[in-house]
């Protein structure tokens, strides 16, 4: 597993990225360079972000952060599920899914292939004590 943090906020803008149809293979996560950041978030947010393989047909247990968590989805297909909600998502390559903080969430790799994936947190800055990462 490796973790790359980034004290910057380019990742706010990311909900906004149009995704075009999945490719056939492996992707790489979205560029931050030329986001736009939000100027009142400017210092007061920072995004890590690790990378992290799902065998084929494996569960990720039940979890919940108290952050917003963006899951990229590098290749495979992953099914997020929020516990709180009942709400389910099935995310392919190329794609994204947004888990909302506080709430409970649970992930599966679906398909034959195993999922690599980008989990993306976003963390006040001042918080240096937070878990990123963690499934």
């Amino acid at each position: 597993m490796r973790t790359i943090a980034i004290a910057a906020l380019a990742l706010v803008a990311a909900p906004s990225l149009a995704l075009a149809a999945a490719p056939a293979g492996p992707v790489a996560p979205p560029a931050l360079a030329g986001l736009a950041a939000d100027p009142e978030l400017e210092g007061k947010v920072q995004v890590a972000i690790t990378q992290q393989r799902l065998e084929a047909g494996a569960s990720l247990a039940e979890h919940r952060q108290p952050y917003i968590r963006h899951l990229f989805v590098a290749s495979g297909q992953l099914k997020v599920s929020n516990l709180v909600t009942g709400e389910e998502q099935l995310v392919g390559a190329g794609e994204m899914a947004t888990e909302a903080a506080g709430d409970w969430h649970m992930a599966k790799a679906v398909g034959d292939e195993p999922v690599e994936i980008y989990v993306i947190d976003q963390l006040p800055a001042t918080d240096a004590a937070a878990t990123v990462g963690g499934l």
